[in-house]
């Protein structure tokens, strides 16, 4: 095998843009198939026997790894040399103090959807109030116009129309920020934050971003426990059981595909240097995915609970706000379990046949029926 970096063809760069939505991306279209490079992928890895490719993106040269052990040397880094995006960094923040309250808050916002039917409009609708107090305080519960300009800028990455809508959703978060309300990430940020005025406003938006993009596992998760009701009685029981339940749609359908990193200093890659600023591309879709996996395709909260998911490089902890997402997602299915079941609407999915790589979620739908009463989750 000849010595150095493969290239991606011109079409072969285009085809994994197309698939690899940016890290950071605050909403996914709605069906659109994070998994469709899962072909391409497994093609360059058999062609060029795991080595890293280097693709074109839309910001210059980029390194797609491909094999785990490749994955591990950029995620496993303790130099420095492999830095997170700009879009994955957060602002280091003791969120520990704030999850009782976030907590309550997911429940009480849950309990507004207890009977009816649940599709995805209805509960992100729910669930972006619940990401805007917990990031700007009460105050900034009924902001929808927030939600919508913060949409609406990760649709728009560059020019003059992205320059617009920046500045209406900067000029709107400023008194949201300013009222540091008390309880809030911003509340926080004000506290232990001696950064700028405009780093501020960038970690506030990550941290709504970040929390906001988890709406859609959320309604994977439900409705993945309306057609098992053998894990819904498990994860109405024991919220353990649950958070190993929203994971598992979390890695099924994953909100962002490819974590990305960025080289700080130049680094050497199958005898050729790479320079620094390079982007380099990890896809975690498609190995959470992978044919190697017994469980690849199939509703297995199990794993989380009985320590397979732990050996596993692309199940690792993850950030502070990962944790927290986590914990409030977590609160708030544990509020509607509580108080109604979950019963499928159409059957978009089966536990009878292996679960599709492509879920248009706002076809999900569910009916919520009130619940026995049984023990409550601790």
């Amino acid at each position: 095998m000849p010595r150095g970096l493969p290239r991606a063809t011109a079409l072969e760069s285009l085809r994994l843009a197309a698939a690899l939505v940016p890290p950071g991306a605050p909403h996914v279209a709605a069906g659109r198939d994070l998994l469709r490079g899962r072909p391409l992928l497994a093609d360059l890895e058999s062609r060029y026997g795991g080595r890293p490719v280097l693709v074109r993106g839309r910001r210059g040269p980029a390194l797609l790894v491909l094999s785990r052990r490749d994955a591990l040397r950029v995620l496993e880094d303790e130099r420095g040399a492999y830095a997170p995006a700009r879009d994955e960094r957060r602002l280091s923040l003791p969120t520990d103090v704030l999850r009782p309250a976030f907590i309550e808050i997911a429940r009480e916002e849950a309990a507004e959807l207890a009977d009816g039917v649940v599709g995805y409009e209805r509960l992100d609708a729910r669930w972006q109030r619940v990401a805007r107090r917990c990031v700007y305080g009460d105050g900034a519960a009924g902001d929808e116009e927030l939600t919508t300009l913060l949409a609406r800028l990760g649709r728009h990455q560059a020019g003059r129309r992205q320059e617009i809508l920046s500045g209406r959703y900067d000029a709107r978060i400023l008194d949201h920020l300013r009222r540091a309300e008390p309880g809030s990430v911003a509340g926080l940020i004000a506290e232990t934050s001696g950064e700028a005025e405009s780093r501020r406003l960038m970690q506030a938006a990550f941290w709504l971003m970040g929390l906001g993009v988890a709406a859609t596992g959320l309604m994977q998760t439900l409705a993945l426990l309306a057609i098992h009701p053998s894990h819904r009685k498990a994860a109405r029981a024991d919220s353990q059981h649950l958070r190993a339940c929203l994971r598992e749609a979390l890695r099924l359908w994953p909100p962002v595909p490819a974590l990305s990193r960025v080289t700080t200093v130049s680094t050497e890659w199958c005898g050729t240097t790479v320079p620094a600023g390079t982007t380099v591309l990890v896809p975690l879709a498609a190995h959470q995915r992978s044919a190697r996996l017994p469980y690849a395709n199939t509703f297995a909260p199990e794993i989380w609970l009985d320590g397979t998911a732990a050996g596993e490089w692309w199940a690792r902890p993850g950030c502070d706000g990962v944790h927290l997402t986590l914990a409030v997602g977590t609160a708030f299915l544990g509020g509607l379990l509580r108080a109604a079941r979950p019963k499928p609407v159409g059957r978009l999915l089966s536990p009878h046949r292996p679960l599709p790589y492509t879920l248009n979620v706002s076809r999900l739908r569910v009916r919520m029926r009130p619940a026995r009463r049984g023990p409550a989750q601790p």
